[in-house]
């Protein structure tokens, strides 16, 4: 995971931040592990959070 411009320590991304970094729409979310969506940004950005894996590698926000 890529760290972004001065932030240190840990923050919870609300399910809006997540969908919308710097203005720019994110990637449909997917499987990171069990239990765990992932969403990624075009910079590169990848943030995860609680979820379900559900058929073909798609996830649904807990």
């Amino acid at each position: 995971m890529k760290k972004i411009s001065e932030l240190t320590g840990f923050k919870v991304l609300s399910k809006k931040e997540q969908s919308e970094i710097n203005g720019s729409v994110v990637s449909r979310p997917y499987c990171g592990g069990p239990r765990q969506c992932c969403v990624r940004t075009p910079q590169g950005f990848e943030f995860c959070d609680y979820g379900y894996c559900i058929g073909h590698g798609q996830c649904i926000w807990a």
